[in-house]
């Protein structure tokens, strides 16, 4: 397969390279309205617009710009207006309007009907620079701009998804300037992110958050959007590091049909269709359907993956004011081999470089298995213009399978430990429902939401839950430790209710606008932390029931359209822990963890496609943790974790031809306030204290089919232990590719070359997992 697969991709590069290449535009200083009459008759479409917004107005010289959007972007440049392309037709528009509908005939006569114009149609895209400028869902907020948010966020579109060939979360993770991975694999295989030196374990779907795993499959993810900091207003309970939330595609209410192959490294090759369009004539309905299907044998020795998607959206227009939209998919995941897990317990940290990286270092029976299956409905009805009726609900159900081996390198050989799982449930279920209310006090203007959200999870086990096997397994050489015999799943037993959880948060958030130069969100959130752990006589074997109001509060300053600033305060809760049956406090309910987080602020867009954002922050958390007394420890709540720091990113198009997402952090980490003297000061362990990235990618200006990509990723050491006499040290990886746009036949086609870690440098990535080898990674898209 492989062999007559790489065939494939060579016959198609060398066809491709002999067509033409996507046309560019080059045009004089003139009037606006000649400018864009030349655009459009180049891209054989028609153009709507008033004249009267047209009169008087210019556009620059512009040379060699690839794409009709990147074309109309650069002659509008500072004439207040924008250029959407809908149903192959150019509608121009002013800038600071949102338009949302129009009813027009071109000149050729042809009907457009009701055009849904979209201000972020080309957000994200290859062509501004992956810069969005319009995030999807700020929690109870909902849409906002970018740069008028005051929160730190980032957000990586689905050009940028596809053009680095990202299949996992985590390859994302590794080019945010402000992102890094606390875990390279998690259990059932999403990969954990972790934001100013907290572990995200928290996720969100289109703006609700939910335990169970939603980043299995990227190709049916529009947008990945990470905030940074605590989001207790936000999504209630358990984000204090940040969040990560994924925003599912919606309909294109245009033809699109996009296939994708090619291969993510190994053997590991994949298939991937995008389609979607409107229904009917008048764009009542429209559809978008993602599937895809990977398989084989991934960049390590003895580890195979093999994961399927098939994802459906529907929307449904009732009327001008009512939106209906459905969405499901059912996804399937197993990969077998997995890395593994390691725990220091030696009297030294070892070198990356005694490992073979290429393996998983592990036996190869390990494997994690997931099945899902979810589905949702989401209504937004504009009541009148005053008020908006927004609201959502997701169900999820993954079923979970699992065989792992962990160790413990010691100066006398490995320890292993075995673990098989039987099947498990976790059942999902989350939703919001918020009430927008605009009007005004006197000259200040308000927009008032009020609501509650949610999300509830149940845990189904087997009464027989797991096999573990110590053995005897101490002492291991390292061939032992690959030839450990597996542990059997349990096949007795029956499924029970082993724990339920709750989290309800109701929300009022006031988003003032006092004028053009000062504005504020206020809100509060009244959230609601319940837990429940069953035994499986169905009694209550430990519980958690607690209740906190915590508050939000933004001002924002625009001296001028270009720069917002900002100060903001938050806070957050977390779950106290049920302290676990080892310790001597076994079954205490520890108090919830309250923390705090105080930001400054700027974000200044040089340009339309180019921002700067820089944040200053400090975020106090209870610190909880073993005392590690004797003869047996207690678990305890001690002093603060405080992390503060300055973050700081470039995303856009520097020129035309040059694109950059670059950025750091520097931060400085230590417990405090801490009755133990030995913990006094320390450095939280398994977070880097300094950051630094760039991923760019350059144009020629002589061939502009042909794009190169690279780049350097600096992530400073890491602390691996309490009393931090064992760190990691710092790593800088590097990355190379090449993009070529041609035609085959009539359609566009993208051919796609990425080689991560390019050289193959062998380094910790986190306190127990050891990073990737080098992949060479390829593709081929076709739009038809």
């Amino acid at each position: 397969m492989g062999i007559k697969y790489s065939r494939f991709m060579v016959f198609s590069v060398a066809v491709a390279l002999n067509l033409y290449a996507e046309e560019s535009f080059s045009l004089k200083k003139q009037t606006l309205e000649e400018s864009i009459k030349q655009i459009a008759q180049k891209s054989n479409m028609p153009y709507v617009a008033d004249g009267k917004l047209l009169k008087g107005k210019s556009s620059r010289d512009i040379n060699n710009v690839v794409c009709v959007q990147n074309a109309l972007n650069k002659v509008l440049e500072g004439s207040g207006l924008k250029a959407v392309i809908k149903n192959q037709t150019i509608l121009i528009v002013e800038k600071e309007k949102e338009i949302s509908k129009l009813e027009k005939k071109n000149k050729s006569g042809n009907d457009l009907g009701e055009v849904n114009i979209l201000a972020n149609e080309n957000d994200g895209s290859v062509e501004t620079g992956y810069l969005v400028k319009e995030l999807k869902q700020v929690g109870p907020w909902g849409a906002k701009s970018l740069q008028d948010t005051p929160y730190s966020m980032s957000v990586m579109s689905s050009d940028l998804i596809e053009n680095t060939l990202a299949s996992e979360v985590d390859q994302l993770y590794r080019k945010n300037p402000i992102v890094d991975t606390a875990e390279s694999m998690g259990y059932w295989g999403a990969p954990t992110a972790s934001i100013r030196g907290f572990a995200a374990r928290n996720q969100a779907i289109d703006g609700m958050s939910i335990s169970a795993d939603p980043a299995g499959n990227l190709e049916e993810v529009e947008r990945v959007e990470i905030m940074n900091g605590l989001t207790g207003f936000m999504y209630g309970s358990g984000n204090v590091g940040g969040l990560v939330n994924y925003v599912l595609k919606r309909p294109t209410y245009k033809r699109l049909t996009n296939l994708t192959v090619g291969n993510y490294g190994g053997d590991s090759y994949f298939a991937h269709l995008d389609v979607g369009n409107r229904i009917d004539d008048e764009g009542k309905f429209a559809f978008r359907i993602n599937a895809s299907y990977q398989d084989g044998g991934t960049i390590y020795d003895h580890q195979n993956i093999e994961k399927s998607l098939i994802s459906g959206v529907l929307d449904w227009n009732i009327n001008d004011d009512l939106l209906l939209q459905f969405d499901a998919s059912h996804r399937e995941y197993k990969l077998e081999g997995l890395n593994l897990g390691i725990s220091i317990e030696s009297s030294y940290y070892p070198s990356a470089k005694i490992f073979d990286i290429d393996s998983i270092n592990a036996p190869s029976w390990g494997y994690s298995e997931t099945d899902s299956d979810r589905y949702g409905v989401k209504l937004t009805y504009n009541i009148n213009e005053n008020f908006t009726l927004r609201s959502r609900y997701l169900h999820k159900v993954d079923d979970l399978k699992f065989r792992a081996a962990y160790a413990r390198f010691e100066d006398y050989g490995w320890d292993v430990w075995t673990y098989a799982m039987a099947p498990r449930e976790i059942i999902s279920d989350a939703g919001y429902l918020y009430l927008d209310s605009s009007f005004e006090t006197g000259d200040i203007q308000h927009k008032l939401t009020m609501g509650a959200s949610g999300d509830f999870n149940e845990n189904k086990w087997n009464s027989v839950n797991a096999n573990y096997d110590w053995g005897d397994s101490s002492g291991l050489t390292y061939d032992e430790l690959l030839n450990y015999p597996k542990t059997d799943s349990p096949s007795t037993g029956f499924k029970y209710k082993k724990s339920e959880s709750d989290n309800i948060n109701i929300i009022i958030g006031d988003d003032i606008t006092f004028n053009e130069h000062w504005s504020a969100l206020i809100g509060f959130n009244y959230t609601k932390m319940k837990t429940k752990n069953y035994n499986t006589d169905g009694s209550i074997s430990s519980e958690y029931d607690k209740s906190e109001l915590t508050p939000t509060l933004s001002f924002v300053y625009k001296p001028f359209e270009d720069l917002t600033t900002y100060i903001s305060y938050m806070e957050g809760l977390e779950e106290g822990s049920v302290v676990a049956s080892r310790y001597s406090n076994a079954g205490e309910v520890l108090e919830p963890l309250r923390s705090k987080q105080y930001e400054i602020g700027a974000k200044y867009s040089f340009n339309e496609n180019l921002l700067l954002s820089s944040a200053l922050f400090r975020i106090e958390k209870p610190n909880e943790f073993s005392d590690e007394a004797v003869p047996q420890p207690k678990y305890v709540q001690d002093g603060e974790e405080v992390h503060q720091g300055l973050e700081l990113t470039l995303t856009g198009k520097v020129t035309d031809n040059l694109t950059l997402m670059l950025g750091g952090t520097i931060m400085d980490l230590s417990i405090e306030d801490a009755s133990s003297k030995e913990l006094e000061g320390k450095k939280p362990t398994n977070a880097a204290s300094k950051m630094a990235k760039v991923y760019a990618e350059y144009t020629l200006p002589s061939f502009n089919a042909l794009t190169f990509t690279a780049g350097a990723y600096y992530v400073g050491k890491k602390y691996a232990n309490t009393d931090n006499s064992f760190y990691i040290p710092s790593s800088t990886t590097f990355d190379a590719g090449l993009r070529y746009k041609t035609k085959i036949d009539k359609y566009k086609t993208t051919f796609n070359l990425n080689v991560t870690n390019l050289t193959d440098k062998k380094y910790w990535s986190s306190v127990d997992y050891l990073g990737a080898p080098r992949a060479i990674m390829y593709s081929m898209k076709m739009e038809f």
